[in-house]
């Protein structure tokens, strides 16, 4: 056997075993509050969001931990430098508040079964703008597919796959920031990264989502110059033809040594609750990047929500998703795709669907 099937088949055997999280223990400091899990915490295992001050109410910063609460709600207001409450949220959540008056900013740590909360006050000259903004404690990574050796696909009149994707890169990373996000670039230039870099980079800065923004190729079969529109896709076995020549055409050769079948049993291990929060990512990308393109494009097609076993998402420790903004052998893909206006209504559409998702999933809730 291959090396990397060797290192696929110590992956799976390492694999935890699915058991419940539960909040042991807490620990509040004047600037610290300090919380021991029963297992080892992960980025993916918690959001946050603010609430900021309003009508006599105070500013609070809001941590969801998926893990459940089986104490009694805690609630301190003397040994903290802010007030701090926990508590059962819903069954599978246990929400922590810190709130005082005035504006400040908190950091968060975990290593191993230890969360740290560390409390900050808001420095002063800052831009007020992002702070009051909802979603000014999200991290976004944009990563723009294939660059340097690896071009991705080649399209009418030569246009590469990679110099179109880097370009609504860096429009969606600008237009987030304005938005109030944090946002982290997997490339800002023309250079290659692997599929594994990508994702590693994500999680090494602790980002919320990661979004990986893909331009799309017919095959050269009969009928493959006739595909187009925008697709969306999210991590999972893929259940259509099409769903797997589209993965095998953004993997490339990064998983050819390893056999059908353990690519399906690898697939068939993921978390499946980050497999619904992706779905629904994608589903909020796709209806933005169409409201936003078709108020300048009538014609754009939706070519849907799709899962497939797209390896640029593996190892994501957030909601991952890949879109496909449209086809470089179509002729009318093409001439939008090149088009700036087309550029910009497309990452417009990303912003609204990433502020969607966390309005829904993460601030308010969907029913």
């Amino acid at each position: 056997m291959g090396k990397r099937f060797k290192l696929f088949c110590l992956f799976l055997i390492c694999l935890p075993v699915a058991a419940a999280q539960t909040l042991e223990s807490y620990t509040p400091a004047k600037e610290r509050l300090t919380l021991e899990f029963s297992q080892p915490i992960m980025r993916s295992d918690y959001s946050r969001f603010i609430i900021k001050a309003s009508g006599g109410e105070p500013y609070r910063n809001v941590i969801d931990i998926k893990a459940a609460y089986l104490l009694k709600t805690f609630v301190d207001t003397k040994t903290a430098s802010v007030a701090v409450k926990i508590a059962q949220f819903n069954a599978t959540t246990t929400r922590v508040v810190l709130s005082r008056p005035d504006a400040f900013e908190i950091d968060v740590r975990t290593e191993n079964k230890t969360m740290m909360i560390d409390i900050k006050s808001k420095e002063r000259g800052k831009d007020e703008k992002a702070s009051e903004n909802p979603f000014g404690s999200f991290i976004v990574a944009v990563d723009a597919g294939h660059g340097g050796k690896d071009t991705g696909a080649i399209g009418i009149g030569k246009v590469s796959e990679k110099e179109l994707v880097l370009k609504v890169a860096l429009l969606t990373g600008k237009k987030l920031k304005e938005r109030g996000f944090k946002v982290f670039l997997t490339r800002e230039e023309d250079k290659y990264l692997s599929l594994h870099d990508r994702t590693g980079l994500a999680n090494k800065v602790e980002a919320d989502l990661f979004i990986s923004i893909h331009a799309n190729a017919g095959p050269k079969s009969k009928g493959g110059d006739k595909l187009e529109g925008v697709e969306t896709y999210f991590l999972s076995p893929a259940r259509s033809d099409r769903a797997k020549e589209v993965a095998a055409l953004e993997n490339g050769v990064v998983v050819d040594n390893m056999e059908h079948y353990s690519k399906e049993t690898f697939l068939n291990f993921l978390n499946r609750e980050m497999v619904v929060s992706s779905n629904k990512l994608a589903i909020d990308l796709q209806r933005g990047m169409l409201f936003e393109a078709r108020k300048h494009f009538a014609k754009v097609r939706d070519s849907g929500v799709r899962e497939g076993p797209f390896w640029v998402l593996v190892g994501a420790q957030m909601p991952a998703v890949l879109v496909e903004i449209g086809y470089v052998t179509h002729k009318e893909d093409i001439k939008r795709l090149v088009s700036e206006k087309y550029q910009q209504a497309l990452a417009d559409g990303i912003v609204l669907g990433v502020e969607n998702y966390l309005m829904h999933e993460v601030l308010g809730g969907r029913n």
